[in-house]
């Protein structure tokens, strides 16, 4: 692939892995990571992950399907980690498994555009809907060379009693665990008013992001 512009020297190309981030990304990333914010996506779970070439990439050159997928997980775990504020004493038993935890009941992936080497990704969650025993997701994956969505999985994760062997209605449990699921009412609502707010006002950028290139 031949590098344009700033990022005509392969070590400047691939700067997202120096500790400094990278000050050819620095433009790039304030852009995208505002959007995102704007958007309403969940800005303490964000993550970001530099394309690496031997990993990450198929024989074709360009980013596999199996990379979005742990991509996606990866920063999914992260909002999971964000639950740990509101159930206190019971996270250790979400993270471990061994009480109230959680479960990824369905998925879908779109991988809206090709990415290669080298390129620096932002993932980040949007939480649709709630409901007393599940939540919809979005996660959304920008390009910071592209300045796109590149890849988006949509889907349930489930509350499940490990302990019981069931579907955990939070509501029905009390305590911290309706106070999660007061909490993830709440960000889905703040989300949603952001991204209204930001499709009403951004009707191109809103096609760009939306429309596959595939």
């Amino acid at each position: 692939m031949a590098l344009k512009g700033l990022m005509a020297d392969p070590l400047e190309a691939s700067s997202y892995f120096h500790p400094s981030g990278g000050a050819v990304y620095a433009p790039l990333r304030e852009k995208v990571v505002a959007q995102a914010t704007a958007m309403g996506y969940d800005v303490p779970t964000m993550t970001e992950h530099g394309v690496v070439w031997a990993d990450d990439q198929d024989p074709f050159g360009h980013v596999g399907g199996a990379t979005y997928i742990h991509l996606l997980f990866k920063c999914n775990f992260r909002l999971f980690e964000s639950f740990a504020k509101t159930l206190k004493h019971k996270y250790e038993g979400l993270f471990r498994a061994t009480e109230v935890g959680v479960m990824t009941k369905t998925y879908a992936t779109d991988l809206k555009r090709q990415v290669t080497y080298p390129d620096c990704l932002l993932i980040a969650p949007r939480i649709m809907e709630v409901k007393p025993d599940r939540y919809f997701c979005v996660t959304s994956i920008w390009s910071y060379r592209q300045q796109a969505i590149v890849a988006e999985t949509s889907g349930y994760v489930v509350f499940f009693d490990f302990q019981k062997g069931k579907v955990a209605n939070l509501l029905d449990y009390g305590g911290v665990y309706a106070d999660l699921h007061a909490d993830l009412l709440e960000r889905s609502k703040i989300s949603a008013a952001l991204n209204d707010k930001w499709m009403k006002d951004n009707p191109k950028l809103a096609r760009k992001n939306q429309g596959p290139k595939l």
